[in-house]
Formats: C-alpha cells, sequence, structure tokens
C-alpha cells in the first residue's frame, strides 16, 4: 500500500474519531468525554457521581474497547524497570490504522456476536500503551543446538524458565500483555503471555503456530497437576534392568497323561471363573470408589475460565518445516496436493503436548499468528474436536485482515498462462493493508542463563501420587539434577520409590533407585570407570547380599555380574578364553560384617561346551568340598547320551602330600555315560587329580582376590557418597575461566623468557667452557675456548664454501658438455630443439651466476661474523687484561 493512501485513511479516520467518542461513552454508560472539566453544577444532574480513572480503565478493558486517542508514554516505568526503547512507549503511523481496523472489527464482533466475549485485540504493553496482539509476536530462535527443530525442547524450556501467574480475573480478558522480552527479564507471566513468547520461539524455528483464546477447565487454568499421572516415572528399559530371556532345553521329559476327569476340570474351572469375576467386580468397584473421592469438586466457572495456549497447525501453507507438510495425490487431477490442516496443541504453562479432543480445552473464541487475527466462526465454539483448521474457508474462520498471509490470497494469484496485472484498479483491487513489524526488542538469552533455567536453581512439580523436582546443573554439589518420588496418598505420604538423577560426577554416577517396600537401593554408573561397575543393587539392611553389574566387555576378567553376601559369594561371566561363566564360594565369614578371616567352604565352577574336546574329557561342572578334602566333576553330555560322565577325587591329606601327590586309585570314582567308551588309565587319572587341585588351588586364591576387591570397592563407594566430586568439561566456557588464566599466565611466561633470551647477548664460549679440562688454569681454558670458537666458524663457512664450489664445478661440467655437443650435432636438429638446448645452456648459465654470488656473499659473512665474533670476545669481562 502507498504512503499516500496510508495517510489518506488515517486522515479519514481521525475525523471519524469525534463522532466515535460518544458511540463509545454509550457502550460504557458514560457521559462524553469530549468536556476536559466536571459539568457546571447547574448543569449536573442530581444522580450525577464523578466515576475514577481505574474504574474507567477498568471498564474498558472489561469491554475490549480501543483507546483510538493513542496515548503515548515518554517517561514510563515499570517494576524498576525505565529503559525502553522508543518502539515500547510510541505508537507507529501503521500502527494507529491498525488500531482504527481494529475498533471497527470490535464494534462488527459485537454486533454479530452480542453474547460472546469481546476479542482480545490490542491491551496495554508495560509501558501502558496499547499494542495490537499481533505485533506482540516476534519470531526468534535460539542459539543453542538443543533448541533447534524441536517443539519439545522449546516447550520445555519456556515452561521451565518462566513462573506462570494465573490471571487475577479468571473469568474476564486480561488487563495487560508484556513483551517477550520484558517476560524474559522479570521471568513471570500469565497465559497470554507465555503463549506469546512460545508461539515466538516456535515461529521462529519454522512451525506454524499460533496464539489461542478461549477457555480451558480450572487445572489447566491454574497449572494444577495434583491430578494428572506424572509422565516422567521411567519404565523397566530406562532404569538399566535387562531380563535375560531363558531359552527352552530341548532336553525336556515328555508329559504324563491326563487321567483327569474332563467334566470334574470343566467345573472347576466354571468356579475359578466366577471367583475371578467376582474379583474382578470388587476392583472395579474399589477403583470406582477412589476415583470418587480422589474427583476434584465442580467447578462453578467451568467454560468461563479465560485461557490461552499454542496451536501448532500441521500441513499449513506457510509452513515448510520438514514433517509437518503432509500430502497425498487427487483422484480428479493426479496432482500431489496438501491434506487438509490439522492441529495439536501445547501448554505453555507446563510444555505438554495436547490432542484437540482433550477434555482440558473447552472453547476457542480466536487465534493469530504474526500474519493475522481470526475469530472463530464455527457453532458450537465448544466443539474443539470437530473443528476444521482451514483459514482459507471464511465462514468458519473470520479475518482480521483480508487475504493475510499472502499464501492464503488465491484470488491474488495469477495463473501461469494470464498475463500479470497491468492497470491501476487490478492493482489496487490486489492490495490488502498488512500488519506493521514487530515493536518486540530482540529476544536474546546467555548460556549461563539457559543453563540455569529454573528459576533460584530449582522446580517442584506436584503430581498425582509422586512429586517432581528439577535442579540446574552445578546447582549442588552432589550432582543432582531430577529427583522424582511416587507416594501411596494424594497428600504425598508414604513414599514408594524414589528415582534421581546426576550429572558431571566424578564417579561416573547416573542414577540411584530407592525402593521403600523392598528397602532396596540400586546405584548406576556411566562408562569410563576404572573398576567398570555398571550397577551396584544393595539392602539397606545389614547382612544382606549385594549385586554388582559391570561392563564386562571392559574388563580382563569378562566379569558380567557378582553377588557379595557374608556366606556366599556369585560370579556370572560372558565370553571367556577359558569357557567359565558361572563360579560360587560358600565360606563361613568369622565377622559378617567385616568378611574379615572367611573360611571357604565350597567352589563351584560351570564351564561351556568346548567343541574341540570330547565330551567325556569336557568339564562341565566343577565342585570343590574343601572341608572333606573332595573334587566331583561333571562332564558335558555328549552325543545320544541322557546322562553325563562324573568323576569324584578324594585328595590325600596335605600332611602326606609333601613335594609330590600320592595317588590311590581307590580314592576315586567315576562313571562313563557310555559303555563303548574306554576307562582312562591310572596315569590319566592322576594328571587329572593334578589339575584340579591347581584349578582349586587358583580358584581359592582368586576367592580372597575377589574379597578383598569388592571390600575396596563398597569402601571408595562410601567415600564417594560421603564427599562426591564433581566434574566439567574441558570445553565449558562457564567453569574454565580459572583454567583459562592459568593459560594464559604460562604463555606470557613463555613469551617473556623468550623475548630476555632475545635481548641478552649471546655467549660464545660457554658451549666451549663446558668441554675444558677443569686441570688447566682460567686463562689457558679461555685461550682455548677462544681458538675452538673461531675455528669452529672458519670450518662451518668453510664447508659452506665447499659445497658451492662443487656445486659451481659440476655446472661447469654440464656447460661445457652441453657446448661440445652442439657444436658436434648442430646441423641435426630442428629449429625447436635448437631453442630448447639454447634454452637450457642460459639456464646453466643463471644458476652458475647465482652460486657465484652466494659464494661470494658467503666470503662476506665470514669476515663479519668473524670480526664480530672477535669484538665479543675481546669485550669479554673473562678475558679483560689478556690479549689472545
Amino acid at each position: 500500500m502507498s504512503r499516500e493512501s496510508v495517510s489518506q485513511k488515517v486522515a479519514d479516520a481521525l475525523r471519524r474519531r469525534l463522532r466515535s467518542q460518544r458511540a463509545l461513552a454509550r457502550e460504557m454508560r458514560l457521559p462524553p468525554s469530549t468536556p476536559t472539566n466536571p459539568p457546571e453544577p447547574s448543569d449536573t444532574p442530581e444522580n450525577y457521581v464523578p466515576i475514577a480513572s481505574d474504574t474507567i480503565a477498568g471498564v474498558k478493558a472489561k469491554l475490549g474497547l480501543i483507546d483510538t486517542c493513542f496515548p503515548e508514554n515518554a517517561t514510563p516505568a515499570f517494576e524498576e524497570i525505565v529503559c525502553f526503547p522508543e518502539s515500547y512507549k510510541r505508537i507507529g503511523t501503521k500502527e494507529k490504522l491498525v488500531l482504527l481496523f481494529a475498533e471497527n472489527f470490535r464494534r462488527q464482533y459485537k454486533e454479530r456476536f452480542p453474547h460472546r466475549k469481546p476479542p482480545i485485540l490490542a491491551l496495554p504493553n508495560e509501558c501502558n500503551v496499547q499494542k495490537f496482539v499481533c505485533t506482540t509476536l516476534k519470531p526468534s530462535i535460539f542459539l543453542f543446538p538443543d533448541m533447534i527443530g524441536s517443539w519439545e525442547d522449546i516447550a520445555s524450556f519456556v515452561a521451565d524458565y518462566i513462573v506462570y501467574e494465573p490471571l487475577p480475573d479468571q473469568v474476564n480478558m486480561p488487563t495487560r500483555l508484556l513483551s517477550p522480552s520484558t517476560v524474559l527479564k522479570r521471568r513471570k507471566a500469565n497465559s497470554f503471555e507465555l503463549a506469546t513468547l512460545l508461539c515466538s520461539y516456535l515461529i521462529g524455528n519454522g512451525f506454524a503456530a499460533c496464539v489461542v483464546s478461549g477457555y480451558a477447565t480450572r487445572e489447566i487454568v491454574n497449572n494444577d497437576q495434583r491430578r494428572v499421572c506424572c509422565p516422567y516415572v521411567p519404565s523397566q528399559e530406562q532404569e538399566g534392568t535387562e531380563k535375560e530371556v531363558i531359552e527352552p532345553s530341548k532336553y525336556q521329559l515328555r508329559d504324563p497323561p491326563d487321567l483327569r476327569s474332563r467334566y470334574l476340570l470343566e467345573l472347576e474351572e466354571e468356579k475359578l471363573t466366577k471367583i475371578k469375576e467376582e474379583e474382578r467386580k470388587r476392583e472395579e468397584a474399589h477403583l470406582r470408589e477412589v476415583e470418587d473421592l480422589e474427583r476434584p469438586t465442580e467447578d462453578n466457572k467451568r467454560g468461563h475460565r479465560v485461557h490461552a495456549w499454542v496451536a501448532v497447525i500441521m500441513n499449513a501453507p506457510w509452513c515448510y518445516k520438514p514433517g509437518y507438510r503432509e500430502t497425498m495425490i487427487d483422484s480428479n487431477t493426479g496432482e500431489r496436493v496438501l491434506l487438509p490442516p490439522s492441529a495439536f496443541f501445547i501448554e505453555p504453562a507446563s510444555g505438554f503436548r495436547f490432542e484437540v479432543d482433550s477434555p482440558n480445552y473447552l472453547g476457542i473464541e480466536s487465534v493469530w499468528n504474526q500474519h493475522n487475527y481470526y475469530v472463530n466462526k464455527q457453532d458450537p465454539i465448544t466443539d474443539i474436536k470437530n473443528m476444521h483448521w482451514d483459514f482459507k474457508n471464511t465462514k468458519e474462520w473470520e479475518h482480521f485482515l483480508p487475504g493475510e498471509p499472502f499464501e492464503l490470497r488465491d484470488d491474488c494469484l495469477v495463473p501461469e498462462d494470464q498475463e500479470p496485472l497491468t492497470t491501476e484498479e487490478e492493482l489496487e483491487k490486489e492490495k490488502h493493508l498488512d500488519l506493521p513489524a514487530s515493536w518486540v526488542g530482540p529476544l536474546s538469552i546467555s548460556m549461563a542463563e539457559f543453563e540455569q533455567r529454573y528459576p533460584e536453581g530449582r522446580k517442584v512439580i506436584y503430581f498425582k501420587r509422586s512429586i517432581y523436582e528439577r535442579f540446574a546443573p552445578y546447582s549442588n554439589l552432589l550432582g543432582l539434577i531430577k529427583r522424582l518420588t511416587l507416594f501411596e496418598t494424594l497428600h504425598y505420604e508414604n513414599p514408594t520409590t524414589r528415582w534421581e538423577w546426576y550429572v558431571n560426577r566424578d564417579d561416573s554416577l547416573t542414577m540411584i533407585v530407592y525402593d521403600y517396600a523392598k528397602k532396596e537401593i540400586e546405584e548406576m554408573f556411566a562408562k569410563g570407570r576404572s573398576d567398570s561397575l555398571k550397577a551396584l543393587k544393595r539392602s539397606s539392611e545389614p547382612n544382606r547380599e549385594c549385586r554388582l553389574t559391570f561392563f564386562h566387555q571392559y574388563r580382563f576378567d569378562s566379569l558380567k555380574e557378582l553377588v557379595y553376601h557374608p556366606t556366599y559369594v556369585q560370579e556370572h561371566y560372558d565370553r571367556r578364553e577359558d569357557l567359565l561363566y558361572y563360579r560360587e564360594f560358600k565360606n563361613i565369614p568369622r565377622d559378617p560384617i567385616t568378611m574379615e578371616d572367611c573360611k571357604l567352604t565350597q567352589m563351584t565352577e560351570r564351564y561351556h561346551r568346548n567343541p574341540e574336546k570330547e565330551a567325556v574329557r569336557d568339564i562341565a561342572t566343577r565342585t570343590c568340598y574343601v572341608d572333606e578334602n573332595r573334587i566331583l566333576l561333571q562332564f558335558h553330555y555328549g552325543d545320544d547320551c541322557i546322562t553325563a560322565s562324573t568323576r569324584e577325587f578324594i585328595k590325600p591329606p596335605k600332611s602326606e602330600m609333601g613335594e609330590e601327590v600320592p595317588y590311590d586309585p581307590k580314592c576315586t570314582s567315576g562313571y562313563i555315560s557310555n559303555p563303548w567308551d574306554p576307562q582312562p588309565t591310572h596315569l590319566e587319572l592322576f594328571l587329572l587329580l593334578k589339575d584340579q587341585m591347581k584349578a582349586e588351588e587358583a580358584s581359592s586364591r582368586a576367592f580372597y582376590r575377589r574379597v578383598v576387591e569388592i571390600e575396596t570397592l563398597l569402601r571408595e563407594r562410601k567415600k564417594q557418597i560421603d564427599s562426591p566430586k564433581l566434574t566439567f568439561s574441558l570445553f565449558d566456557p562457564l567453569r574454565n575461566a580459572e583454567a583459562r588464566r592459568l593459560r594464559l599466565e604460562k604463555y606470557e611466561q613463555a613469551r617473556a623468557r623468550e623475548e630476555l633470551i632475545k635481548q641478552q647477548q649471546a655467549d660464545f664460549l660457554a658451549p666451549y667452557l663446558l668441554r675444558m679440562d677443569e686441570s688447566n688454569s682460567n686463562h689457558e681454558k679461555l685461550m682455548a675456548a677462544y681458538q675452538s670458537c673461531k675455528e669452529d666458524l672458519r670450518k662451518f663457512y668453510s664447508g659452506l664454501e665447499d659445497e658451492m664450489k662443487v656445486r659451481l664445478d659440476e655446472l661447469l661440467s654440464e656447460e661445457n658438455s652441453l657446448r661440445r655437443f652442439l657444436c658436434k650435432f648442430q646441423g641435426h636438429f630442428e629449429d625447436e630443439e635448437y631453442d630448447k638446448f639454447i634454452m637450457e645452456g642460459e639456464n646453466i648459465e643463471l644458476n652458475k651466476n647465482v652460486v657465484q654470488m652466494r659464494i661470494e656473499n658467503l666470503r662476506d659473512e665470514y669476515q663479519q661474523k668473524a670480526q664480530h665474533l672477535e669484538k665479543a670476545i675481546y669485550e669479554d669481562e673473562r678475558l679483560s687484561g689478556s690479549s689472545p
């Protein structure tokens, strides 16, 4: 639209302003606002009562009136904030025109919908200056990778960063709408201000988001989550517990034949069915009774509580976000077209997503974005589930500005086969008033503010029978960032389970689970510990078993799980070279608390099948009875065998063993499953006994080492729990200030040392004095060092000059050879080849001249260096008074 047409419209609107004042006064039932002073006593009616300005402002806000006088505030002050940009304090020419259109739109709306509440078109900002709600949106983006492209993270951050304040009057429209920049500074906002901030960030990230003004339930308006089940309860997979799938064995006995009466079984089944049905009915009745008791009281203002939230439009024509534009093939034209627009809601106070059929939202009055303002005309307005979200349909949505945004202006689009509009009338038809640019300042958040996202570093949400707490990183010395506690009652009594999440811990702790019913505590760790500990599950009561899980891929012994009890120790392995997968120790501790001086009584080891050995020689289970001096072996099952071979040894007493192990055939017995297999010889049994005794001794040593390792680990864990330590990344700019200062100091010190070395005079005699014999006198040492220094300098330059002379001789030889070759075969070459040889000769001549110049330069440099050296040595204090 041209500037002249805008000015003309503004002038016409200003001329009509005086006439509109009387109409506004009649709506407010007030006397005309033309006289500035109260009427004279003679003209004042008997029942005339002056009305306070606050009352007038409240009535104006309740009716949604727009002040067409366009007052400005040159010196605003809001909650100790006095520095505001000019756009906050003043109203531009285009903004005035939009407000005039808005007042006209409000009157038409009142005439057409007399029983509906006035639309929210323009509200005072923090400077008490009315601004159109669409211009309050400021499309912005976060400069943090986590906040780019994810509406979940954006909504969660806004809900965490801003403290929600319910409207003082939840039935009438709000009396103000602060800018998103001010909301970020004060970190408090009502639903309309919070929805405006969230919508600004969503639009900046490419989402087709709109602010929705309507009605919601009491719980949503007050952000009351006490009747909502907590969505953050971790599942079993998130806790890290994995259930092992036990494969059924292929060696199973057949079930015996069922000789029971089928009639009796059917009768018994009917009885069980009746009992289960009665239990189910009792359980349902109990649940209904509990729900009736937990049901909140009825809300007398249901359907009248004003609220604002955000709607994200799917398949919107102006949205180009990947994944939010679904297309289909038109059956008539065969072209791919967009699906009908749909929507889902985001509650800005909690960051949760709700579908359009959610019972939490009861009605929609209007919707707006940065392009236009839309009034819901669908009947009834409370039927949100069946609403259509196609803003092109003017029968269902009333537009404040016609044809905006540009993607919705189908009447202005020119087909490709037609010429563009040329006449002034047609161009004038295409022109529409568009919204001015946003008057809000930039929405910026520093990295420190982004990290400390919760007010005062902590946020607590009360869900149904659960309390969810979140903490900012490094806000506490424990590294705790989240804590979720489940309770038995709605009054948060008798906790049952508690989860705690940790980050930046030096001991790699990630989560702790407290089970109050079982009195168990489970700790989970990330990769990176020296002991490769993955999880530690223990009981709060003494003398109970402790279960430790490891990252077996990173351990040398491939230990996967360890069960530790005062009377036994169980070890589970995975993928060991010796095929051991289970080992159990049974012991009798003298001190059950400290496990000191424990006595080993029994050891059991189990191995996987080794295909390289025969089944009769491949040990499956080894059981050592230490007290009884017995070793029991069970071998793997052979092919087509239903039993396994066994062997038992009775060890000789230690006093009789000495250095050699005596063997008595009577001290061993065994069973061979396959009768065709040969019986083992005495030599084989003797060697087998020696191997088993060595294995028993090695396992016994492993047991005592394991006890020491476990005790050491548990003591270290207690120290880490009592005095935890936090770590931070090397690339953390918020906590590396001290490290950066130290690095800069080291850099400055190194640079200062280099400058000092450059300024100091070189000591030519120092390397030579170190090599001199201390038996010589001081004068002799100095003279010898002086002669050695001059001789080394002469040799160095002589070597360089000799190299240059050798190169010069080579060039002379090449030049002579080329000259003789050309003289001999001059008539056999063409002109081009002859020119190449001439050019090669010129290059040789040039290189020869360069080498000669370098030889001369070396001689001159040697003379200068020798003179400088002689002068420096003569001026040396150590040679003062003596002449070389």
